[in-house]
């Protein structure tokens, strides 16, 4: 075929692809401003309170995941799908209405209210799904609302709580950004990742290796009755690399290394991650000789690498502790509140006052969707209820913190909203987790420097070795590379089984420096679950950060790993 022939043929697809696209978002846009007019002016149930605000979002998405072993497919699933969530049908008035109040209704709102829609372009069908979904919504509404006003009738709120509006009226926006085809490059993908789990065969004393993929592509469609309307396109691809050994105790070892991306084009190159794979092999056999911590350690500890990425994680936006995400206190209901959040301190708390090391600075940049030439998964144009984000949202300032992440629901010292209202796919609840979040140190130092200081400090305390930690994961307090250094002699020796109770806010107070050279690390945020597993969880994050992190008081202990499994009765079929 002819080049010029090849550019007509590319030109048509593109142009049907545009004009199939157009067709979506007119019809979506339609049907969603028609029942949300429709809903708003009709809704009534006597003796009930009238909704005032409706919102949606519409999402066309397709969820792939794919799986290999030493060069063979195990599997490969793509489910294109279209919701409606974030149903958010609003009763009584911007001051009072039926959100920030806790019983088990209102904590299942969004899940009883999320819905499917079908995929093909009928406007009449959509229109009928969301008139039934925002019905659901309505009543759920009203019914929290009328438990709500009850509650506050017999309980007391919080002073500083008492006369803030429950959600903050919004400015109207109109944001269209280009749609993206949906569909992946499944033979190109397969390709890739039989390719890469071929390199751990000559590793044939594991007991297991893959290379997994999962992710998704998505065009998201919102309005408001505020007269706000959006679309714009999600897309998140993850790529695992995982392999196990056992060890002759029994102790199973496992070792993966993560990539997140925006897409197949920013995934990096094959030969890059079967190296990466190889070395990780490697490691894992070196790992499974490595001598067992089995000490208690109380000292400094540098975290380097991905463990220094991971540690901003942990102790800013790690979802099970306190984090730097405005939480409005909310009205309880007749069970009472969570014996574990009665007495929780709330970050807004801390506003204009000191929660880190001095000349620490983090601000939160969603709109940001490169850094030296990375694509950054964390970016994203307008959040879920509607807010655009400001470019840059200053968090920490030279140790004092200074904001929240939020969203339209006010606390007693963050008002206004700064657009980080978002979903993750995997439990549909909204909730405030971060973009794209920029680190600063002002005293920065080389890595190398960083770890002289790291046994001067080892010394000073009387220590006969350091700590170095390369790797953790993402949601447990497992450490998984981690290096015993010599105070006198400064050599590394890798060791297995060491864990800690994992880090918190508080923790920032102990960083003693960080490196002068900044790294990202695309990730997830918002839910705190394996990140190795075969779908995505949270949202996509992004963290630009020291390279390094010196902390100067942690404890690293054994890991405990009570009935570890038998070997194997068997040999190794690779080993034969």
């Amino acid at each position: 075929m002819k080049k010029t022939n090849i550019y007509i043929v590319l030109f048509v697809m593109f142009l049907g692809l545009s004009l199939t696209a157009q067709e979506t978002k007119k019809v979506i846009h339609q049907a969603m401003e028609q029942e949300i007019s429709r809903n708003l002016k009709n809704l009534h149930l006597e003796g009930m309170k009238d909704p005032f605000y409706i919102g949606l979002n519409t999402v066309d998405i397709n969820i792939f995941s794919l799986q290999s072993s030493l060069g063979g497919l195990v599997r490969l699933n793509e489910s294109p799908n279209r919701i409606v969530c974030n149903n958010l049908v609003l009763v009584g008035d911007y001051t009072s209405n039926n959100l920030n109040y806790s019983d088990p209704k209102a904590s299942s709102y969004f899940m009883r209210t999320f819905g499917m829609l079908p995929l093909d372009n009928s406007v009449q069908e959509i229109q009928r799904r969301l008139w039934t979904y925002l019905d659901r919504a309505y009543k759920l509404s009203a019914e929290i609302y009328e438990s709500k006003q009850s509650a506050l009738k017999s309980k007391t709120q919080d002073e500083d709580i008492v006369g803030l509006p429950d959600f903050i009226a919004g400015e109207k926006v109109l944001i269209e950004n280009p749609e993206i085809s949906l569909k992946f490059d499944n033979q190109k993908l397969t390709q890739y990742s039989n390719d890469i789990s071929a390199a751990f065969k000559s590793y044939k004393s594991l007991s297991g290796s893959w290379a997994r993929m999962n992710g998704y592509k998505a065009n998201v469609y919102y309005s408001n009755s505020e007269g706000s309307k959006a679309s714009y396109p999600m897309s998140f691809l993850r790529l695992v690399i995982q392999a196990e050994s056992q060890a002759a105790s029994g102790e199973i070892f496992e070792l993966y290394q993560i990539y997140h991306a925006l897409n197949e084009a920013d995934l990096p190159t094959k030969e890059q991650v079967i190296q990466d794979a190889k070395t990780l092999a490697e490691t894992l056999l070196a790992l499974k000789d490595a001598p067992v911590f089995d000490d208690v350690y109380n000292g400094p500890v540098l975290f380097e690498d991905q463990a220094a990425s991971e540690a901003v994680r942990k102790t800013m936006f790690y979802a099970k502790n306190e984090n730097l995400s405005a939480m409005r206190k909310p009205v309880t209901g007749n069970t009472g509140m969570n014996p574990a959040m009665q007495n929780r301190v709330y970050a807004d708390e801390r506003i204009d006052k000191k929660v880190s090391a001095e000349g620490l600075s983090v601000v939160a940049k969603p709109l940001m969707k490169s850094f030296n030439g990375v694509p950054l998964v964390g970016a994203y144009p307008i959040d879920m209820d509607g807010t655009v984000p400001p470019e840059a949202t200053i968090l920490i300032e030279n140790g004092i913190l200074k904001n929240l992440l939020s969203g339209r629901s006010p606390t007693s010292k963050v008002r206004q909203p700064n657009g980080h209202v978002r979903l993750p796919f995997t439990t549909l609840n909204p909730m405030v987790v971060p973009g794209v979040i920029e680190v600063d140190y002002k005293d920065a130092v080389s890595r190398e420097e960083l770890k002289k200081k790291l046994l001067e400090m080892a010394k000073e305390e009387g220590l006969d070795y350091a700590l170095i930690v390369r790797e953790m994961t993402p949601n447990m307090s497992e450490l998984k590379k981690v290096y015993k250094v010599d105070v006198k002699t400064g050599e590394e020796k890798l060791i297995r089984s060491a864990a800690f109770k994992g880090l918190t806010l508080n923790d920032l107070r102990k960083i003693s420096g960080a490196g002068s050279h900044k790294i990202v690390l695309n990730t997830t945020a918002g839910e705190d679950i394996q990140h190795k597993s075969d779908f995505v969880n949270g949202c996509p994050a992004t963290f630009i950060t020291p390279d390094a992190f010196l902390f100067k008081d942690i404890e690293i202990t054994k890991v405990s790993k009570p009935n570890m499994a038998k070997l194997p009765i068997v040999k190794n079929p690779l080993e034969m």
